[in-house]
């Protein structure tokens, strides 16, 4: 009778580490996949420079209104504009991007939010946690505008804290990372300032 219960206990375990590993593979794939549309993106966004066609960059359905670029972690993406005030609705975009989370226009004077998941292997803002203050973060508009944004604060904070999207100063352009951290329990926030 023990016999045959550690055999049954010997199974569901080699059928849960099999399940385990494919759902990880299956993940790599997804995210590999991913990295390659958003490659295929910033191409698409960069090569359509000075046309009307950079208007109507897409990625999965969703327009693309600029990139952001991180040089010290050698980062960059598309922007995903959500139209949305909604944390929950912003759950399958981010599953492609970086996304506006709040704020005007990329460039616009005010705060402009943009969020990313913080992946494991190194992907979208998985990298953030090696940024410092003065560190730049840089984003180019559709007008291909490029302006470049000095780091001036990092915190962690609580997923409900709103008030990182307050804008300190209209006629000062800021832009503000958001990852989360922490299993998710916590975000970490990068807020620059153009310079």
């Amino acid at each position: 009778m023990k016999q045959t219960v550690y055999k049954i206990i010997y199974v569901i375990l080699i059928i849960a580490l099999i399940v385990t590993v494919a759902l990880l593979i299956n993940k790599e794939i997804t995210s590999r996949k991913n990295e390659d549309l958003n490659q295929q993106v910033i191409s698409e966004f960069n090569n359509s420079v000075n046309t009307d066609n950079m208007q109507n960059v897409k990625l999965n359905g969703y327009d693309v209104i600029g990139k952001v670029h991180i040089p010290k972690i050698n980062i960059e993406y598309p922007i995903l504009n959500i139209e949305t005030s909604n944390p929950e609705e912003t759950k399958t975009p981010m599953k492609y991007g970086i996304v506006k989370y709040w704020g005007g226009n990329v460039n616009d004077y005010g705060n402009l939010s943009i969020a990313g998941h913080n992946n494991h292997n190194g992907t979208m803002f998985g990298k953030t946690k090696e940024l410092a203050i003065d560190d730049i973060v840089e984003l180019t508009d559709l007008t291909n505008r490029t302006i470049q944004y000095k780091i001036y604060n990092i915190f962690v904070t609580d997923p409900n804290d709103v008030s990182i999207l307050k804008t300190e100063n209209e006629n000062v352009r800021e832009v503000t990372l958001i990852t989360c951290t922490n299993g998710n329990k916590e975000r970490l926030i990068l807020k620059a300032r153009e310079f």
